[in-house]
């Protein structure tokens, strides 16, 4: 598995210090749906879940591959990338797109390296969640929050709400002050609770294939999709850990990024992190990853950037997740193969 690349020394070092410092085209898309994807190809797929849809079975087309599907608005978004570095919006910008109904994604500079940043409190909260698995009453374990130090004071975007010094917080309280608002305190509890090896054990699992060439444990945009896949298969966590995992991502509080580019309603689970601590000559990072619920199917956006500008490098994420969405939205009739939309609190 791919995750084995991992040096578990580095991304525990990172985390500490993240913790401290923080046309035809068309056409062919149309064809491959009216004679293949009707018929031969088929995927069967667990519903009745608002956010995940487990992965029961799948078959293709014989001699078919699923990197064969051509995904007509990658030209379009790529010509867009390139506009954003060569007019010095950013100076490095990879994009992530995956169909989460058909599993056709393509990666765009998916290749360059990033500090993960904040975003890798996503296994922090997955490392819980397969702990809570065991014994549900994990979630009610409490932790005080000394107040000694106020990690969050560090980040570029504050959150909107922070745990306060001299409480005692549920674990289930400290995930969602953590996944919806960022908050590095809350972090730095649940860091804290989890002993090397339960980390490792997410961290070495998962497909996300990183390369740490440093203490930062630089990921690939193409890597850190590997969350956002297992999450919503509930192929890693249980079906019901891996629905509460995306629901806490539904609720993050950044109207900066993906959701800004998608129509008011339209749910979206997703982390951002920001690495604004460089040194004199670095870039600034900004990324965000999420699941973006369309009504014609859900897809995967992953967008890390580099630059000189944070509220900037917002507004190119916003930009692109707006310009995928349109594609989305102007291509073929609805797919079906969305999770069943539930009301919250069943399943």
């Amino acid at each position: 598995m791919q995750g084995g690349k991992i040096n578990i020394r580095h991304i525990t070092l990172y985390l500490a210090m993240s913790v401290l410092l923080l046309g035809a085209g068309w056409h062919a898309h149309g064809w491959y749906h009216r004679h293949f994807h009707s018929a031969a190809h088929r995927r069967v797929r667990l519903t009745g879940y608002r956010f995940i849809s487990p992965l029961v079975d799948v078959e293709l087309p014989e001699g078919y591959g699923v990197r064969q599907e051509p995904i007509p608005f990658k030209r379009k978004i790529k010509d867009f990338v390139q506009w954003q570095i060569d007019n010095g919006r950013v100076r490095n910008l990879s994009v992530y797109y995956r169909d989460l109904s058909d599993g056709p994604w393509f990666g765009i500079n998916e290749k360059v390296e990033y500090n993960p940043a904040s975003m890798m409190k996503v296994p922090v909260m997955i490392a819980w969640l397969e702990l809570a698995e065991k014994d549900p009453r994990v979630l009610k374990q409490t932790f005080v929050f000394d107040g000694k130090e106020n990690l969050s004071a560090l980040q570029t975007i504050r959150p909107a709400q922070t745990i306060t010094p001299g409480r005692a917080y549920t674990v289930e309280e400290l995930l969602r002050y953590m996944i919806s608002y960022s908050d590095n305190n809350a972090t730095s509890l649940l860091y804290e609770g989890l002993s090397a090896a339960e980390l490792e054990d997410v961290l070495l699992s998962m497909d996300i294939d990183n390369h740490p060439k440093d203490d930062r444990n630089s990921l690939t945009v193409h890597g850190f999709s590997g969350f956002f896949r297992v999450l919503y298969n509930a192929s890693y966590l249980n079906r019901n850990m891996s629905e509460k995992a995306l629901q806490l991502l539904s609720q993050e509080d950044f109207p900066q990024g993906i959701v800004g580019g998608v129509p008011k309603g339209i749910v979206v689970a997703s982390k951002f992190g920001e690495c604004n601590d460089v040194l004199p000559g670095e870039d600034k990072q900004l990324h965000e990853f999420g699941i973006v619920y369309h009504p014609k199917g859900p897809y995967i956006l992953g967008i890390m950037t580099g630059g000189h500008d944070l509220a900037l490098q917002a507004e190119v994420i916003r930009d692109i997740s707006a310009r995928i969405y349109a594609e989305v939205d102007a291509s073929l009739p609805a797919k079906g193969g969305s999770p069943a939309k539930v009301e919250p609190g069943q399943k």
